[in-house]
């Protein structure tokens, strides 16, 4: 039996994770490890972390040891896929991110700088977290955060947007049906800044027929982030989802 409790939130959707990931960067947390745990040593993974690098520590400790120059941690999970999370067998995405300064986790040789371009932080093989430095008022020097898409996966959609925009060019019929499909798709990609950046760009190269653009509402592309949206809720966190997810299951064997 555990004797304290290991669990930590989840975010309510993938974007607001992926806004979470990009606030911690910008509070100083761009070193990173990532990878991929199994949901049954999730809990095990949590307390592993928890012993080594105190990533459930609270915010004023964070802060006590921040003030001394030591490194702190924390951990973001999400499951996997975009399916209902209540799944046992269900893959956990983590990301175990940290500050500067003295610690295990800074000087492991498999910790990375999301602030490097040679190794920023991923979301998969989709998605990536970049950083532009800025100068503030008292002449430090700062760092601005944004989601991307990685390269590959901006070359696949420009590729896929130029086939579909030259089935509008060149059938006898001009049916938009497989361009209104991708566009659908392009707008539920979430809205940050660097991604809606992109989303334009993947647009314009597309060399879609004038003749359609009110029709496909290319001025539409999606949302943007709201930062005033909630991150977290109380029933949401680890335990609790894969509580359900063993209930659930149970419940489907007994049917």
């Amino acid at each position: 039996m555990r004797d304290k409790n290991y669990d930590v939130p989840v975010a309510v959707t993938k974007t607001a994770a992926m806004r979470y990931i990009a606030e911690a960067a910008g509070h100083g947390y761009h070193l990173f490890q990532t990878g991929e745990v199994q949901a049954k040593k999730v809990l095990s993974l949590i307390e592993k972390f928890d012993r080594q690098y105190r990533v459930l520590a609270t915010r004023g400790m964070r802060d006590n040891d921040r003030s001394r120059g030591r490194s702190c941690a924390r951990l973001i999970l999400f499951p996997k896929d975009s399916y209902p999370v209540e799944r046992p067998d269900r893959e956990w995405l983590f990301w175990l991110m940290a500050t500067d300064g003295v610690g295990i986790l800074a000087q492991e040789k498999c910790t990375r700088d999301a602030r490097n371009p040679s190794t920023r932080l991923p979301w998969l093989k989709q998605y990536e977290l970049v950083s532009r430095p800025v100068r503030r008022r008292n002449g430090d020097l700062d760092h601005v955060w944004t989601w991307v898409l990685q390269d590959a996966f901006m070359a696949r959609w420009r590729h896929a947007l130029h086939k579909a925009a030259g089935r509008v060019r060149s059938s006898i019929e001009r049916k938009p049906d497989y361009l209104v499909k991708l566009l659908t798709s392009l707008r539920r990609v979430p809205g940050f800044q660097g991604i809606n950046r992109q989303k334009k760009a993947l647009i314009i190269n597309a060399d879609i027929p004038r003749a359609w653009h009110n029709e496909l509402d290319l001025k539409l592309l999606g949302t943007v982030v709201n930062k005033a949206l909630l991150v977290f809720v109380p029933e949401r966190t680890v335990v609790s989802m894969l509580e359900n997810a063993k209930s659930l299951s149970s419940d489907y064997q007994n049917s």
